[in-house]
Order: C-alpha cells, then sequence, then structure tokens
C-alpha cells in the first residue's frame, strides 16, 4: 500500500494526515471505509492533510470527489490543506482548486469551521 494515514479527531473536526501516495483504489480503500464511517458517526467536519501526499491521479481525485459529495450531502464540508507539489499542480490544472476549499494550515481550517457553525 503506498498510501499511509493518521487521524486526529478535535471534535466535531476529524483530520486526516496522508503519507505517500496514491495511484490505485487499492490505496485508499481502507481510507475510505474509515473516513465513511466517521462521517456516520456525525464527523462530517473533514480535514485532510496532504502535507505529505506526494502524488495523485485520478484515483485520488475520485475519492476526493466522493468524500466532499457525501460530506456536503450531510451539511459537512471537506476542508484540504497544506497541498503542494505535484499534487498542488494537478488540483490547479485541474481546476479542482476551484471546487474545492483549501487552506495552508490546520489552524486555518480549524477557524473556517469555526466561522461557519
Amino acid at each position: 500500500m503506498n498510501l499511509h494515514y493518521d487521524i486526529e479527531i478535535l471534535d466535531p473536526i476529524v483530520i486526516y494526515k496522508f503519507q505517500g501516495k496514491i495511484t490505485s483504489e487499492n490505496d485508499y480503500e481502507e481510507l475510505e471505509k474509515e473516513v465513511f464511517n466517521k462521517l456516520n458517526q456525525n464527523y462530517y467536519r473533514v480535514v485532510f492533510d496532504l502535507k505529505d501526499l506526494t502524488h495523485t491521479n485520478s484515483s485520488g481525485i475520485s475519492f476526493f470527489m466522493r468524500t466532499l459529495t457525501k460530506t456536503r450531502i450531510m451539511g459537512g464540508e471537506l476542508v484540504l490543506i497544506n497541498i503542494s507539489g505535484n499534487v498542488e499542480k494537478i488540483f490547479k490544472i485541474s481546476k479542482l482548486d476551484e471546487i474545492y476549499t483549501i487552506y495552508d494550515s490546520q489552524e486555518d481550517a480549524i477557524n473556517h469551521f469555526k466561522k461557519i457553525q
């Protein structure tokens, strides 16, 4: 598996810190189950910290879109932070940076959720 992650819960926000890369569905399958399980437990304010995500492709983008859609259906939001390098290029080229709420830091993401409560 190319992707590893850590979870930090700052109730009611859940933060997933990614390490590695997403190149296939196998890379995020376990994570997706975890994220959707937490969403069903009312953790619908989600932050993906992509600081240590070195690469993604259409598989990762698909996972991000499913998560964004599900959080919004539940009245929540997915915020992305610390995007850089190849991942940032993909988001800009595909104009995904216009769809997602993106911040440079965890503190900014938490403040975003405080504003929309």
